[in-house]
């Protein structure tokens, strides 16, 4: 699958204005964001790209970010994939959490060592939504506790929901190449327990589950809130992320619209992990 790579020069923009490009870009279908010391990028799947919105998006935000000189460029698969294997090595998550890639030996002893290969997909623990799920899960008891891991992209919150004793774990993504990574990483970390499947949201239709771990974009849960809800067992645990702080409350309204219950919110950098109970 190809790739569009928006860049520009950070140069053009201070710290404030990135994390609201980032805003901006998240809303059309950008789905991951890198910084290097010069430059800016953000990518999405070719097939997802349209350009016009770009333009528009663009324009509707200049007020706000000012003018500045961007690039778009299609991304081979294979090329998409090497840029994040050569950038990956490691995310330390806590004292007890690494995330590191197959060849990269740690200096210390972690509770949990997690190996992920990015491949393709969204999950290395980098971002700060998938840090901030992570560290949520390290302080919940998953023994024995079915899980639904959706959008899975590397399979890392299902990963570490078998490392922390899920008896159970459904992984899905209608990406394939997210799957193939998926199972792959699950052979890196002898992990047995997962069904890992290409499908959507509503494969959870008639499903229920102790925890469901959803890291997508807001527009996208709120539209399957739903089929998430409906999903959780009785008092059992849905986390959500992938959305800013203004976003919250547009969350929990859909959320409370399906009787459940908003019992916590955690934020970092403006990205934002909220969780709620099933009433």
């Amino acid at each position: 699958m190809e790739y569009c790579e928006f860049s520009c020069d950070l140069k053009a923009l201070v710290a404030e204005k990135q994390e609201l490009l980032t805003v901006f870009l998240s809303e059309i279908g950008f789905e991951s964001f890198m910084e290097t010391d010069e430059k800016y990028t953000a990518y999405i799947q070719g097939d997802n790209f349209d350009k016009q919105a770009l333009i528009e998006t663009l324009e509707e935000a200049e007020p706000i970010l000012g003018k500045f000189e961007y690039a778009i460029v299609t991304i081979p698969s294979q090329d998409w994939n090497t840029e994040w294997e050569s950038s990956f090595q490691y995310a330390q998550i806590n004292d007890e959490i690494i995330v590191r890639a197959p060849l990269y030996q740690p200096e210390k002893q972690y509770k949990y060592n997690i190996i992920i290969d990015p491949k393709m997909s969204f999950g290395s623990g980098t971002h700060e939504t998938t840090s901030l799920i992570l560290q949520a899960m390290s302080k919940m008891d998953f023994k024995g506790k079915s899980v639904a891991d959706c959008g899975c992209g590397t399979g890392i919150l299902g990963i570490f929901a078998s490392m922390l004793g899920a008896k159970s774990v459904l992984a899905f993504d209608y990406d394939s190449c997210c799957v193939e990574n998926t199972k792959t990483n699950m052979q890196l970390n002898n992990v047995a327990n997962m069904d890992v499947q290409q499908a959507k949201l509503d494969i959870l239709n008639g499903k229920k589950f102790d925890c469901i771990l959803a890291n997508i974009n807001k527009n996208i849960l709120i539209e399957n809130m739903e089929f998430l809800a409906n999903a959780v067992n009785e008092n059992g645990t849905l986390i959500l992320s992938g959305f800013y702080s203004e976003d919250v409350d547009d969350i929990a309204k859909s959320a409370s619209a399906h009787n459940l219950h908003n019992i916590c919110n955690e934020s970092k950098n403006n990205w934002t992990i909220t969780t709620f109970k099933r009433k």
